[in-house]
């Protein structure tokens, strides 16, 4: 039998599709790119915006209206099937709805539909060598801030840890496939704690388990940041110079009305002790447009936030109401075309600041992730600092790290000799 999957959304979505992967592998099941082809289709939602909500119950019908025979099994599971009804989401299509909690019995229940029975399967947590030399390392699952706009604590539920020998055994377990890069995910990083341990010391203990490898860590709110962590950064080089702090407006009216829980002094203040701890740190964001009462002044507010620091990466998106949520019952809010003209803006600021963090990258060391190399022995990757690059190697093998010198920037692309 085989199986497909689809996973949309975040990278805790995709560390999920990697172990529910797992557990089919274990079962029996070949894995295949097309549906067509497949026995079973899994399709792993996201309901963080509207759009994406859609796009998922897209999928569904289409696949649904468009099969023969009842193949493929339809599973749909992630984060729209707490979002919605169930008898919306059977009407188009789907015929096997999973919940996370679930997610040890899905195998099982998939078997149970198809009216086959496979003995003594036992769900593995590691995901498979499936696609590069990335993997995703999940360590943490839930968050209970509840954000104004945010729907994620309903869909997710509390914070969850993994225990820290678990995440410690299936880093180790990734590394000897010899995948060479491990991004630390979560749904809220900063809440990770076992014991006295948190992301720091988790940090830490991941680098010394990977000398010839490196560690990336993924989102991390701003307001819970630990500074420890740029100390575990400046200590090791193989973690990555790259932070993700999803600020998401620059208003401080906004920022409390949103529930967020940092002011924009005390972001300037961690921003400023980050870059000061590490230098050559890229930053990363969250950016929403159109929030309830975000008027010109509180757009301009995080435009020039923006300005004041160097970021490198944003993600912007326009407000988008979720069912449930405080925000989408709020006044004040802009018109769409509103939110989508100032997304527009930033975006255009996020572009040139990402080029301007190339272009003073260039004449200093840089380290690698080798994805791929041309019968010229041209290679590409990405560095640590998130930027794609392009140089001469030919000795470096697919898949390990390498450091290079570039010598110019072609907007974000670092190019060596």
């Amino acid at each position: 039998m085989r199986v497909a999957f689809q996973t949309l959304g975040c990278r805790l979505n995709r560390a999920e599709e990697g172990r529910l992967a797992a557990d089919f592998l274990a079962a029996g099941f070949g894995i295949v790119t097309d549906p067509a082809q497949a026995d079973v289709y899994v399709l792993h939602s996201c309901a963080i915006t509207r759009r994406a909500e859609r796009e998922s119950l897209r999928l569904v019908r289409t696949l649904s209206q468009s099969r023969t025979g009842g193949r493929p099994l339809i599973v749909l599971s992630g984060c729209v099937v707490a979002s919605q009804e169930a008898d919306r989401l059977r009407a188009a299509g789907a015929d096997l709805l999973v919940r996370k909690a679930d997610f040890a019995t899905l195998v099982t229940q998939v078997l149970a539909r198809l009216g086959r029975t496979v003995p003594g399967v036992v769900p593995s947590p590691t995901p498979p060598h499936f696609r590069t030399r990335r993997a995703l390392l999940r360590v943490q699952d839930g968050c209970d801030f509840h954000c104004a706009y945010c729907i994620v604590p309903h869909t997710r539920g509390a914070p969850v840890s993994r225990p820290w020998s678990a995440v410690l055994d299936e880093a180790r377990a990734l590394l000897d496939r010899g995948h060479r890069e491990l991004v630390v995910t979560g749904c809220n990083l900063a809440c990770y704690r076992d014991g006295t341990r948190g992301l720091p010391e988790l940090a830490d203990a991941l680098c010394r388990m990977a000398p010839e490898g490196r560690i990336r860590l993924g989102s991390v709110e701003p307001g819970m940041i630990e500074l420890e962590l740029a100390d575990v950064m400046r200590r090791h080089r193989n973690l990555c110079r790259f932070l993700h702090l999803p600020i998401q407006t620059g208003d401080d009216a906004l920022l409390r009305r949103m529930g967020r829980r940092y002011s924009t002094d005390l972001l300037r203040a961690t921003l400023a002790a980050l870059l000061q701890r590490v230098p050559g740190l890229a930053l990363g964001t969250d950016l929403i447009t159109g929030l309830p009462g975000e008027d010109e002044a509180a757009f301009g507010r995080t435009r020039e936030l923006l300005q004041a620091f160097p970021f490198a990466n944003l993600h912007v998106f326009p407000y988008s109401p979720r069912p449930g949520t405080r925000a989408a019952t709020m006044s004040a809010r802009p018109p769409a075309a509103v939110a989508r003209a100032r997304a527009r803006q930033l975006r255009a600021i996020g572009d040139t600041l990402r080029r301007q963090f190339a272009a003073a990258s260039v004449g200093q060391p840089i380290e690698v992730l080798i994805e791929g190399r041309d019968d010229t022995g041209l290679v590409h990757g990405w560095s640590d600092t998130y930027l794609p690059c392009r140089f001469t190697d030919h000795n470096t093998p697919i898949g390990h790290l390498a450091t290079f010198t570039p010598v110019r920037s072609e907007g974000e692309l670092l190019v060596g000799g």
